[in-house]
């Protein structure tokens, strides 16, 4: 016969109910704030200024501006000329928006790239695309007139004129 190891029943271990790790009261269950919605372009990262971006906002993203203009990112591609006064066509988008030029024709330069880019991602930007280069080229003329025309973009690119609707 088989060898017998002890009594028939299971020994025991102690008290009968589960240990208790305090409290009492059942662990919550995390609340699922649901998936993030995606967010449909302009792909600005946040905050974005309503109407469209300064030109410290494309200065700082300029990742942003090769997205959307890719090798063609130049002056001269961008407004369509073939000679700039000051600083060339051959400039990059970035490099327009951080000279440090003083006159009507650096802030030209600077607010209008700014302009140039919001009006492309941005369809209720104060004027189109092509109305930024017509206007961009028409104040090259002339550094009061470039002064004059900087000053205009830069109140649309700080989010200042009625948007188009």
């Amino acid at each position: 016969s088989p060898p017998s190891y002890g009594g028939g029943s299971p020994p025991s271990y102690g008290g009968g109910s589960p240990p208790s790790y305090g409290g009492g009261s059942p662990p919550t269950t995390p609340i699922d704030p649901g998936t993030p919605s995606i967010p449909s372009p302009p792909f600005f990262p946040a905050p974005t200024p309503p109407i469209g971006g300064t030109c410290d906002f494309w200065r700082s993203h300029p990742t942003l501006i090769w997205g959307l203009l890719g090798w063609w990112g130049t002056v001269g591609n961008a407004f369509g000329v073939t000679n700039v006064p000051g600083l060339g066509t051959s400039m990059s988008l970035p490099q327009a928006l951080s000279n440090t030029r003083t006159d009507g024709l650096g802030a030209l330069y600077r607010e209008g790239t700014a302009s140039f880019l919001n009006s492309m991602v941005n369809n209720r930007f104060p004027f189109s695309t092509k109305q930024v280069r017509e206007t961009f080229v028409a104040a090259l003329g002339s550094n009061s007139a470039a002064a004059a025309q900087a000053r205009l973009f830069k109140q649309a690119n700080e989010g200042h004129l009625k948007p188009r609707t």
